[in-house]
């Protein structure tokens, strides 16, 4: 039996979660890529193909439900993401954001490695000033060893059961791109002084 939130049962899987993911620093640039994306899945020594791609639903992990997947992702294997999509280009610095990736992965842009990152809980950006251009494809190289691997894993098992859940694996959370000018607040820290009534940032 399968249970569905009343957010699940009312999501827009045309703009699924589109809302500014992050709740401080907004900015006008803010450039969602949810929605349908391709996937595939390979041995750990073979690059993705040019064919066999099926529709996940970003952002929601392999394997769920909102997904629309009901593949599993095994040590050894690699799981692929790829979309294309068209951006407006700016003289100011373009970031691609990942709010979180189950475990870890590569990002490459239009052919070209654009960064990585490891660790599937932590939120990460990556730096796509100049390989990004007007029509896009990003493509995103996934590996998770979920319960036999280095990195934390939460109560997902590869052999669930009881108390441990069903692995699942990949973009999990937002993808969304901004643009930022040369100098920008990249993080605040906020000091509240409550005898004084105030706050120091």
């Amino acid at each position: 039996m399968t249970l569905l939130s009343p957010w699940g049962e009312k999501l827009d899987r045309k703009r699924p979660l589109f809302e500014y993911p992050r709740m401080q620093l907004q900015r006008g640039s803010f450039t969602c890529l949810n929605g349908v994306w391709e996937y595939q899945i390979t041995d750990g020594k073979e690059p993705s193909r040019t064919s066999g791609w099926k529709h996940i639903l970003v952002p929601f992990a392999l394997g769920s439900k909102l997904s629309g997947t009901d593949d599993q992702l095994l040590p050894g294997q690699v799981l692929w993401y790829r979309r294309y999509f068209n951006y407006h280009l700016t003289n100011d610095m373009t970031l691609m954001n990942f709010e979180a990736v189950d475990q870890c992965c590569t990002v490459y842009i239009n052919g070209i490695e654009a960064g990585s990152h490891n660790g599937g809980y932590a939120p990460f950006s990556i730096n796509v000033t100049g390989l990004v251009k007007k029509h896009n494809e990003v493509l995103v190289k996934v590996t998770d060893d979920t319960d036999r691997g280095l990195y934390a894993y939460g109560k997902q098992m590869l052999e669930h059961g009881t108390k441990w859940y069903t692995p699942s694996s990949g973009i999990w959370q937002t993808v969304w791109m901004e643009d930022l000018p040369p100098h920008a607040v990249q993080d605040i820290k906020i000091t509240p002084d409550y005898d004084n009534g105030r706050v120091y940032l």
